[in-house]
């Protein structure tokens, strides 16, 4: 993301931004010492455990974990955009932002002048105004009431009407040659092999599509006839991109909040059907399969996804499409389920049988992703049989192969391997070493789980002086001057100095660096979440030090890591003398081997003098 935007432009950014203001115009703070509260707007609580650092400019709850900067607050809390949390940031700071390096092309959203978002909310106004105006319009009404959708609903929703003609949108909006430029750009208007220019969408109900800034960017259009295709979507313009919008998720996104989860369905229809019924947490794909990209956008609302599916066979293929697109994203405490409706019915047709807490009763009861997947492949191989469980074996290890390292992955390992009667290592093709049984289970997809293992769980429960160097570095950038004293300190002869000098050297770029601007440089990495997690951890049980005592802090434990790297080199200066005395029990050792021994002892002895 940097790359696109100067890192430079960004530290600036952040170091003009009050995230005090910033988050107190969303979350009202109260101050509480050095640091202001409120209540986590992130998830519900009574008891205040949000806390914003004015000198840090960083937030973190205590109660869920989350945490980060004002880019992270405006990505998480109005589900932006990183480009659209700087654009925003940068307007209010009356900043521009500089060109992007080469390689990135910004997202064309003008036409010969015309803004195309504009262009598509005046669409929008002619299909919503043609439903309640034109001379044809019965047709569509008739349908929509016939479907049992209120007026209020038809309005909540901008359903409109597209009537019969070939160019009623083009004599309204496509006077002028940009214009209609514009509208073919945005697939309002589309072009036959003769060149003949007429309007897309032609007697049908026009379901406007909104992307996640509440904008309108195209339309999926229902027939009123025999029609075909039934169903009629925008194609792929500047502005639209079917993998990446969800019909109905800009105004699902307080009833996503609200019932901790969403409901993904097939249909536009299903959509308005369910928020008739009182059901306001359903969105709709775009006539694609589930993408990668919707997963995330919905994440980010929420970590409970229910997908609905007929119960036919072509529901429950696409519903294997969307468990294989899951399985990447399933990180621990995400949860994917599944609702199957019975055969010939819809959530439209369902919700109008059971009625609203039927629906609700139906997806508590949906099918989790791991049940769905473990009953599904056992359908496929006879696990009565030596062979059979041989094939669940071989069907199972690429779906696991998905996961992300955790405990879900774990879990679904072990459910398997009781399954099939083979270990987690065997069903994982990992050749067991001498390890203990607990060892091997806990880490299936690792060549040597136990070493690894025991490393992480160890940096994770102990605070180690080089991990404390970089937390209190994090915590209190305009202290960097005094790690220059380990730069002597080679990064390939202590874990994680490089992590010290880096951070230094940025201090020292930014006499400004706070926080938030040194973690914003790390958003893409691997271990990002290592670094917040050290930003925010508390040095003597105290979330801020004061000034004497945090120099005080870094000067001890700066110490303590040199101490310990001398001694590690006398260790091996040590050990490099006894083998050079063995071999010169047993041989003559050369002038340079001799020399060599001389300093090592000279070496060893004044360490020794300095303890």
């Amino acid at each position: 993301m940097a790359g696109r935007i100067p890192q430079h432009f960004i530290d600036q950014l952040l170091n003009r931004i009050d995230i005090v203001d910033l988050i107190d115009g969303y979350v009202p703070l109260k101050k509480a010492g050095a640091n202001y509260k409120a209540n986590c707007p992130f998830h519900g609580e009574k008891t205040p455990s949000f806390t914003v650092s004015p000198a840090k400019q960083f937030y973190h709850c205590f109660g869920c974990g989350v945490s980060g900067t004002a880019i992270s607050f405006l990505m998480d809390y109005d589900h932006m955009e990183f480009r659209e949390a700087i654009e925003k940031l940068a307007s209010g700071a009356g900043m521009e932002i500089p060109e992007e390096s080469q390689g990135f092309k910004p997202k064309q959203t003008m036409s010969q002048g015309i803004d195309l978002y504009q262009l598509m909310n005046e669409v929008n106004d002619f299909y919503q105004t043609q439903l309640r105006q034109n001379s044809d319009k019965q047709q569509a009404v008739d349908y929509l009431q016939k479907r049992g959708l209120s007026g209020d609903i038809a309005k909540r929703f901008g359903l409109g009407f597209a009537p019969e003609g070939w160019d009623n949108l083009m004599s309204k909006l496509g006077a002028t040659a940009p214009a209609q430029k514009a509208l073919l750009d945005t697939g309002m208007l589309t072009q036959n092999e003769k060149k003949r220019t007429y309007d897309r969408f032609r007697h049908r109900i026009m379901f406007p599509i909104h992307d996640h800034r509440g904008r309108v960017v195209g339309f999926g259009g229902r027939v009123l006839d025999q029609g075909e295709p039934k169903y009629l979507n925008s194609p792929e313009t500047p502005i639209f991109h079917k993998g990446s919008e969800l019909y109905g998720l800009f105004a699902a996104r307080g009833g996503i909040k609200e019932a901790d989860g969403v409901l993904v369905v097939e249909g536009y229809m299903d959509v308005v059907a369910l928020a008739q019924a009182g059901i306001n947490n359903a969105v709709a794909t775009l006539g694609t399969a589930t993408t990668p990209m919707h997963l995330q956008r919905l994440f980010r609302h929420t970590p409970n996804i229910t997908f609905s599916f007929d119960g036919d066979r072509a529901g429950r293929s696409a519903a294997w499409k969307a468990l294989e697109t899951s399985l990447p994203s399933l990180q621990d405490g995400f949860q994917v389920s599944f609702l199957f409706l019975p055969d010939g019915e819809d959530p439209d047709t369902m919700v109008k049988k059971v009625g609203k807490e039927g629906f609700e009763e139906l997806i508590r009861n949906a099918t989790p992703l791991p049940d769905f997947l473990i009953d599904s492949l056992q359908k496929q191989a006879d696990i009565n049989r030596l062979d059979g469980r041989a094939k669940l074996s071989k069907l199972a290890k690429p779906l696991i192969e998905k996961f992300p390292n955790g405990v879900l992955k774990k879990l679904v390992l072990d459910r398997l391997a009781v399954i099939t009667q083979v270990s987690a290592q065997d069903l994982m093709g990992v050749t067991p070493r001498a390890h203990s049984a607990d060892q091997q289970n806990s880490y299936p997809n690792s060549r040597k789980p136990d070493r690894k293992a025991k490393q992480t769980l160890q940096r994770a429960a102990t605070m180690t002086p080089v991990r404390r160097a970089v937390s209190l570095l994090l915590q209190y950038p305009q202290h960097h001057a005094e790690f220059a004293v380990l730069q002597s300190i080679p990064e390939d002869q202590l874990r994680g100095i490089g992590m010290i000098h880096e951070l230094r050297l940025a201090c020292e770029s930014n006499e400004n660096m706070s926080t938030a601007t040194l973690l914003e440089r790390y958003r893409e990495a691997s271990f990002r979440q290592t670094l917040v997690q050290l930003a925010n951890h508390e040095h003597n049980n105290i979330d801020s030090l004061a000034d004497d005592e945090a120099t005080a802090l870094i000067q001890g434990t700066i110490a303590k890591i040199i101490e310990d790297y001398n001694s590690a080199e006398v260790a091996k200066a040590e050990q490099e003398l006894e083998s050079l005395t063995k071999r010169q029990v047993a041989s003559q050792l050369s002038s340079e081997e001799v020399a060599r021994k001389e300093a090592l002892i000279t070496y060893i002895r004044a360490s020794y003098k300095q303890v």
